[in-house]
């Protein structure tokens, strides 16, 4: 996350290191600060945030022991819908079922990406676990989104676009119509893109970017696009529970489509004046889900 981000570095990284990685300044006292944090006085600090709970579990558990709960916040970034410790793929039930409420303190909040419902969120368990059917689901769970920083945002005008869709495309059905393109399967770890630039150019270049619900509804691949000005265009975006993320897509920033011959008749339909008025809604929905936008929202909630 911090500057400076070596070149072989950011190849290590997924995603290679675009869009958040690099960016803040490494301050030398407060890097000593997070090295040696469990051997200053840690009661000190104003909030504690547990930006992974799935990874830093035991963390959590530490501070749970040295500060008041109001100051902690945990963030659920998994795919899956469910909360910890249900969703059971990093680590074994066995492990964690003894510490299976320990996040739902009423103090602590809570913020899930993958927000859906009580069932979906927390049951899953094999038997004699079936009473988790009567589980209900904490007030402190709290929906969250993904987000981008506001310097990575780009204003396109429309006579800067060269073609309709980006370089990548997710929808295997549009792809067939578009040789031009690459389609990316769920789970393709080879990008398309070396450096960040040409993957922002590319997009800046493109009327419309294609993406749709993969492993989880809320991704990066939607903020980059909207964020250097490429309309969204959103496979299945109607099936998308309201209270998971992205938050704020209808028709007046986006195109929510089915099918390929769907999608087209929508982008046909739409006259040179209508997709400008559009773009600048796209625009406004990206400075509404910029990392200061969401923190800030994030930290009035307390």
């Amino acid at each position: 996350m911090y500057a400076p981000l070596s070149d072989g570095m950011r190849k290590k990284i997924r995603g290679n290191g675009f869009t958040l990685y690099g960016l803040l300044p490494d301050i030398p006292e407060l890097a000593e600060e997070r090295f040696f944090i469990w051997f200053k006085n840690i009661k000190e600090y104003d909030l504690y945030i547990i930006a992974d709970i799935w990874n830093h579990w035991d963390a959590y558990q530490q501070l749970c022991k040295l500060v008041e709960p109001e100051k902690i916040i945990v963030i659920d970034p998994s795919d899956s819908p469910r909360i910890y410790p249900h969703n059971n793929h990093r680590n074994t039930f066995l492990k964690n079922v003894l510490n299976i409420n320990r996040p739902f303190h009423n103090a602590i909040r809570y913020y899930k990406r993958e927000f859906l419902n009580a069932t979906s969120m927390s049951v899953g368990l094999p038997a004699p676990f079936s009473w988790l059917l009567q589980y209900k689901l904490p007030e402190q769970v709290l929906p969250i989104n993904f987000s981008i920083p506001s310097s990575k945002i780009t204003m396109i005008e429309p006579a800067h676009k060269k073609k309709l869709f980006t370089n990548n495309i997710v929808d295997e059905d549009v792809f067939k119509n578009f040789s031009t393109s690459h389609f990316i399967p769920l789970g393709m770890e080879k990008y398309s893109f070396e450096s960040e630039q040409d993957y922002y150019t590319d997009i800046q270049q493109s009327k419309f970017g294609i993406t749709t619900k993969r492993s989880g509804w809320d991704c990066l691949r939607h903020y980059e696009f909207a964020a250097n000005g490429a309309i969204l265009c959103f496979k299945q975006l109607s099936q998308k529970p309201a209270s998971c993320a992205p938050h704020g897509l209808n028709e007046v920033n986006s195109i929510a489509y089915s099918n390929y011959h769907e999608l087209m008749d929508k982008i046909n339909a739409l006259n040179d004046d209508a997709y400008v008025v559009m773009l600048n809604k796209s625009y406004d929905w990206i400075f509404e889900n910029t990392t200061e936008a969401v923190a800030n929202r994030m930290l009035q909630g307390l």
